[in-house]
């Protein structure tokens, strides 16, 4: 406004000459006619009026291209107090903040594919072990199996098929093998027959070599000469269809062999072929038991006692393989999570009777130490330690919790409470950066004593932090240093 009113000022002093001109022109008028009075009192107010929405006008130009004008304002900087952090040596037991958290946490999830029928829990409740929680629509599944079950019986009636081949490929061996015998038989009859010839022949021979001689000396005669020649004659014809014999024998034993070895070729198809007909009966009967225990899957039901934490989808929802239904926490098994600085991993061992404060119930609870993870956080170097509990009584996952370290002198850094933000349950202080920016950092806190606080972690030695006027302040405020 003080921009405003050399303006108004200066638009009124113009404007007085010209209301003076005015009145100067119009007299004359006012006295020719010789108005009233009170009539040029009212004319002299309008002319006023005029004159003021005049100025109005040129007021409220003003103004507009005032704001057409970026305008930059810039925040003070805010003066504060200051103190460098710092370790020191103190006595007593040490506090340390953590959550208390499920044992048992599992997110269950459908293993089958298919539209959510029914989902019997809400976030918030609790199970049963062995409690249902979803049902899935598992039709399609149900006709996979009716299928496999198809697919088995037609698997059964080839492996009745390859059987009755096979059954039939034995017997045509077992008749190519007889043919081969006997085959083999008459081989070795002729052979034999074929000896007895030739030993009759050779007797024969000698008879007619014999008689030829005495027919010289007239000692027999022509007939008996003429029949032992008939003897060998018909000696020697039996012998060439033994021969004939023997050859066709030959011929026998190779076709009653190549009959053995096709049929034997057929025996082992027909094995194979009973082999491949169980195999399928294997497969078609693994797909049936599949799709059976696929069908007990569409029933979900809670692995173990707890309470529904979140629920990841709802009824009429496609479950997918692997989808997540909702997630349990068990409720009667319960342990509180702490970090612990490294500086203090000498003072928790494996076993240790420790107590825990949980401030939301206003007591403690006894644990003891019963898993220290072997890796440090490298943010804040920190170990996170579970802490098994005894009692866990109207206890829930989540709160908020103090452990109590064993009573042992040790080097903590304390700043003043005042230095400390509270956000809900964070804690922050706001730190000196470059160019005196305030920054603000969060910090775990542990106990406080003389109006001071433990910094557990967060913050490192010989850090500017700021220990008043914080609510002022702002992260990245520009600041003055008072000290």
């Amino acid at each position: 406004m003080s921009n405003q009113e050399p303006l108004l000022t200066t638009e009124s002093s113009e404007l007085v000459p010209s209301l003076q001109a005015e009145a100067s022109e119009q007299k004359p008028v006012v006295a020719k006619k010789k108005l009233p009075k009170h009539i040029f009192i009212v004319a002299l107010g309008a002319t006023l009026a005029i004159a003021v929405l005049r100025v109005g006008w040129l007021v409220l130009f003003s103004n507009s291209a005032e704001s057409s004008e970026t305008i930059t304002s810039t925040v003070k900087p805010l003066e504060v107090e200051t103190t460098l952090t710092k370790k020191a040596l103190t006595l007593g037991g040490t506090s340390l903040s953590g959550t208390v958290e499920a044992v048992e946490t599992v997110t269950t999830t459908s293993r089958v594919m298919g539209q959510i029928k029914s989902l019997l829990v809400q976030e918030g409740d609790r199970v049963k072990a062995g409690q249902i929680i979803a049902i899935i629509d598992v039709k399609d599944i149900q006709a996979q199996r009716n299928q496999a079950s198809a697919v088995i019986s037609q698997a059964l009636a080839g492996v009745t098929v390859a059987t009755a081949a096979q059954t039939q490929a034995l017997a045509s061996k077992s008749q190519t093998e007889a043919q081969l015998n006997q085959a083999e038989a008459r081989q070795q009859e002729a052979a034999a027959k074929l000896q007895e010839a030739q030993a009759q022949l050779a007797d024969a021979q000698l008879n007619q070599r014999r008689m030829t001689m005495l027919r010289k000396d007239g000692a027999v005669s022509q007939s008996q000469l003429d029949a032992a020649n008939t003897q060998v004659a018909l000696i020697q014809a039996r012998i060439q269809q033994v021969k004939a014999g023997i050859e066709q024998a030959k011929r026998g034993i190779e076709q009653a062999k190549a009959g053995v070895k096709q049929a034997v070729s057929q025996v082992q198809q027909a094995k194979a072929g009973v082999e491949q007909a169980r195999s399928q009966v294997q497969q078609a009967q693994a797909g049936v038991e599949q799709a059976t225990a696929n069908l007990d899957y569409g029933i979900v039901k809670a692995p173990f006692a707890g309470v529904v934490t979140k629920k990841h989808t709802e009824v009429g929802a496609i479950a997918g393989s692997g989808q997540p239904l909702v997630t349990l926490e068990s409720s009667d098994r319960l342990r509180f999570s702490v970090a612990v600085p490294e500086s203090m991993m000498s003072l928790v061992k494996q076993g240790d009777e420790v107590e825990v404060q949980l401030d939301a119930l206003n007591r403690s609870v006894r644990g003891h130490v019963n898993q220290i993870i072997p890796s440090a956080n490298p943010n804040n170097r920190s170990f996170t330690v579970k802490i098994a509990l005894k009692n866990a009584r109207n206890l829930m996952p989540g709160m908020f919790g103090r452990m109590e370290l064993p009573d042992e002198s040790h080097s903590v850094m304390m700043i003043p409470q005042s230095a400390v933000l509270k956000r809900g349950q964070l804690e922050g202080v706001y730190v000196v950066g470059a160019n005196n920016i305030a920054q603000l950092r969060w910090v775990k806190t542990g106990k406080v004593r003389n109006s001071k606080v433990e910094i557990v972690s967060g913050l490192e030695q010989k850090e500017r932090i700021i220990t008043r006027n914080i609510e002022q302040l702002s992260d990245g405020q520009h600041i003055v240093l008072a000290n």
